[in-house]
């Protein structure tokens, strides 16, 4: 029979929430995801399940077969307290952070600088794993990989797409130094089109933050700025658009 908990006041749930905070998962390193789809794609990618909680009405899904011994039942009430949908689930399962598999050469590396938004980084996600790319490598300033919003909008991507985090300065330095070619997106007109460069030799793309764009710091680094060329009025494109845009540009190079 599987354990259930019913008290708000309960010591594990009372962790679980404070899973909510980046500063928690970082320290703790779990994290927490909910619903049938993000669970389903834990599972099937082969992430460490700590535990899985889940409502009366789930406690029969498929999903938990093989991991019955790690479930918990827990009351409506608590999920609504685990949960950040508006639409609460009855499934949430606990899992364990780890580093995916990272290629040692990578042909082509997609930098974050300091980007903020967590539905913009879930996105970029998602188009990272559409489009082949074999490294997401995250600035220090980036918001957190494992924050509710990213996992929301990567749908599933964050357990298949390599991701690094770190001193993004270093990291181009080391790699500049391999034979890499860094680029940085931008707004000038007067850089690189997109459509002119080539991404036959190993490449590092830079997407900056969505309101001040690449540092002036990691910007002395790249070998040239690249600019999406447009039609319309519309200066600038949303930072996971223009990642998109990108991603799919070099992929037509492999």
């Amino acid at each position: 029979m599987m354990e259930r908990i019913t008290s708000l006041q309960n010591e594990y749930i009372k962790k679980l929430c404070r899973l909510h905070l980046a500063a928690e998962r970082r320290k703790s390193g779990l994290f927490l995801i909910e619903g049938q789809k993000l669970c389903a794609e834990a599972l099937k990618s082969g992430w460490e399940i700590e535990r899985c909680l889940v409502t009366e009405k789930e406690q029969s899904s498929p999903l938990i077969h093989e991991i019955q011994s790690k479930t918990v039942i827990v009351s409506d009430h608590i999920a609504k307290k685990l949960s950040t949908m508006d639409t609460v689930p009855g499934i949430f399962m606990v899992v364990q952070q780890k580093t995916t598999a990272i290629p040692q050469t990578p042909d082509f590396i997609l930098a974050l600088d300091h980007l903020a938004d967590p539905s913009n980084l879930g996105a970029i996600l998602r188009s990272a794993e559409a489009f082949g790319t074999e490294l997401v490598y995250l600035s220090e300033g980036c918001v957190d990989l494992y924050s509710p919003k990213v996992l929301r909008a990567a749908m599933g991507s964050v357990f298949r797409v390599p991701v690094l985090k770190g001193n993004l300065s270093d990291f181009l330095e080391d790699h500049k130094s391999k034979g890499y070619r860094v680029y940085g997106a931008g707004l000038d007109r007067d850089y690189l089109e997109l459509p002119d460069v080539s991404f036959k030799e190993p490449s590092i793309m830079i997407i900056g933050n969505e309101s001040n764009g690449i540092s002036k710091e990691i910007m002395t680094h790249c070998d040239s700025g690249v600019f999406i060329p447009m039609l319309g009025k519309n200066e600038s494109l949303n930072a996971a658009v223009a990642a998109s845009i990108i991603l799919w540009e070099q992929s037509k190079w492999r």
